[in-house]
């Protein structure tokens, strides 16, 4: 199993006083960044790039507002 960073941005929209973007930083192992995001996010249709040095984006909206998850391998 590989370990990664992963950045979750959350897009909500900008009112109140709140910022555009909340984000959340953890550490997560798992074989497939994918499947990892499908079972967070069931009901979501996916998003998948590869921009390069072993980083997996994966986009999805929810209640509708875009969430973000990047995997970097650690």
């Amino acid at each position: 199993m590989k370990t990664y960073e992963l950045i979750i941005q959350h897009q909500q929209p900008s009112c109140g006083g709140k910022a555009p973007f909340r984000n959340e930083f953890m550490t997560v192992s798992t074989d497939d960044p994918v499947a990892y995001v499908q079972k967070l996010e069931p009901e979501g249709k996916l998003e998948v790039t590869y921009p390069g040095d072993g980083v997996t984006v994966i986009t999805t909206m929810r209640n509708q507002a875009t969430v973000r998850y990047e995997f970097s391998e650690d």
